[in-house]
């Protein structure tokens, strides 16, 4: 049986690219959306009505499941606190795969079924 870290991770990861990212800037380190827009290059209403359906889609698929009475934000906050140690997930690394991106598709590649392009 998979712990509830191991169902978020693999939910996570299962993310695009931008989307993780996202979560990561706006929950993990607590950045202001308007800022984490600006780090993923999308705008900020588009960026928190894209969030609002991934806090869903993650609540929905069991990965912010926890035995307390915590909020789902909370949940995820400290499941992506749990993951800090891995180098993909540092705040440069994601910049630099987001722009990688971005570079790859052209600017404003556009959503994805599963989140940003």
């Amino acid at each position: 049986m998979m712990t509830e870290q191991e169902v978020f991770q693999k939910q996570f990861s299962a993310l695009a690219l931008t989307s993780r990212a996202a979560l990561v800037f706006r929950y993990r380190e607590g950045l202001p959306l308007s800022h984490v827009a600006q780090l993923v290059d999308r705008p900020a209403r588009k960026l928190e009505r894209h969030l609002d359906r991934v806090l869903t889609e993650l609540r929905d698929s069991g990965a912010l499941e926890s035995s307390d009475s915590a909020s789902t934000e909370e949940v995820l906050r400290r499941r992506l606190e749990e993951l800090r140690g891995d180098p993909a997930l540092s705040a440069f690394s994601l910049v630099s795969a987001v722009r990688a991106k971005q570079q790859e598709h052209g600017m404003f590649g556009g959503w994805t079924h599963r989140g940003f392009a």
